[in-house]
């Protein structure tokens, strides 16, 4: 589609933050840049931001108008530069892609069938092309680059498990699967999850700090869990969820033995920036310790990601709060707030993903809602002078 474009406002009229130290940064190296469908009646949720395979600016991955799929490409400015709605046999992307062999892919699913296809992204022909399909693999809900392999949870319907799926990085062959019971028919809350009524379920797949467990939250015997499998995919332990209203929303791993990770309880959010977490125990996610986010609102995505400022690593969150702003809180590696910033006043905004740019500044996709009712991909540039200021 030829018919977008995008508008930008600056930093001054958008942020607001701690402190009042003045702000220096020139106008070019922050801003909240909104890209614009001229058609003006398609709606969008922003999935996945990383850099294009050429190194010359970023991929941005999106859903339009319920689980349709748009891919668009901007400078390291955020310039626009092209855009492709995929056929519309190509549906649900999952929240990520995959980066390999020094290429982007994608994971989505058949309109019809529901299976699994992984598509690559081809900058040149600002296209797709069709890498493979598994038939048996139905309903992605994620996929995860372990280095060594690539792994792919989905939902299977026939068999009510929540599976997981080894591949090759070339993507071509599924070298191991496993499935874990559910006991109980969850495709309705699958089916608004990829349709976007609703909140979004928070589904992902990791590995441990020391890189002998996947870890991954998904459907798990009548709740929603945090698994672990050792490497064979067996199953070694678990954290379950409050039924289906409580459980983890995100993880990273921290350091060499720890988790950073945001779990959920009904309409409230809790942090814990470094939490032990055994993978052969069966527990409780509420028996996980963290501090309470009142301002946060849990129907949201929470991101947590590595970034540097200086020469010190930072475990970073992102966040929405009840009052339609963006949260940024930096802490320590070892669990310690270090600062916070929020973003946003004038127009609601809604996380989507992060990525550290190569100026060290940092690169915040997020969906803005213009007059109320159309939703629109955004990019939020904070600066690499503008991140110095948060830690305390």
């Amino acid at each position: 589609m030829s018919r977008f474009l995008f508008f930008t406002i600056l930093f001054g009229l958008s942020l607001s933050t701690i402190g009042c130290k003045k702000n220096k940064t020139k106008p070019e190296d922050s801003f909240i840049k909104i890209y614009d469908d001229q058609n003006g009646n398609k709606h969008f949720n922003p999935l996945g931001i990383t850099t294009s395979a050429s190194n010359d600016g970023y991929i941005v991955l999106s859903a339009y108008d319920g689980w349709r799929i748009h891919l668009m490409k901007i400078d390291n400015a955020g310039e626009f530069l092209w855009n492709y709605e995929l056929p519309s046999q190509y549906v649900n992307a999952v929240p990520n892609l995959i980066k390999s062999n020094g290429q982007n892919y994608l994971v989505c699913m058949d309109a019809v069938g529901l299976f699994t296809y992984i598509l690559k992204i081809d900058e040149s022909t600002h296209t797709t092309t069709e890498v493979s399909n598994f038939p048996n693999v139905l309903y992605p809900t994620y996929a995860f680059n372990a280095g060594s392999a690539i792994y792919i949870q989905n939902y299977d319907r026939l068999s009510i498990q929540t599976g997981i799926h080894k591949l090759t990085t070339d993507l071509t062959t599924i070298t191991q699967s496993a499935g874990l019971d559910i006991f109980t028919d969850v495709e309705e809350r699958i089916v608004n999850h990829v349709t976007f009524n609703g909140k979004r379920i928070p589904f992902f797949v990791s590995v441990t700090p020391d890189n002998n467990h996947i870890v991954m939250n998904g459907f798990y015997n009548y709740s929603f869990s945090l698994v672990f499998l050792d490497q064979n995919l067996n199953f070694t332990g678990v954290y379950n969820g409050a039924g289906f209203n409580g459980g983890l929303a995100a993880i990273s791993t921290s350091g060499s033995s720890g988790f950073a990770l945001a779990r959920f309880s009904y309409d409230n959010l809790y942090y814990n920036p470094n939490a032990s977490l055994n993978p052969t125990t069966i527990d409780i996610a509420e028996s996980i310790p963290a501090q309470g986010q009142s301002e946060l609102d849990a129907q949201k995505p929470v991101l947590i990601k590595n970034i540097s400022i200086g020469e010190v690593q930072y475990k970073a969150y992102l966040s929405s709060t009840r009052s339609n702003q963006l949260v940024l809180s930096l802490y320590h590696l070892g669990g310690s707030l270090v600062g916070k910033k929020y973003l946003g006043k004038n127009i609601p905004l809604t996380a989507c993903d992060f990525i550290q740019t190569e100026d060290n500044g940092l690169n915040i996709l997020v969906q803005a809602k213009i007059m109320g009712s159309f939703d629109r991909i955004a990019i939020m540039k904070l600066s690499k002078e503008q991140l110095e200021e948060i830690p305390n």
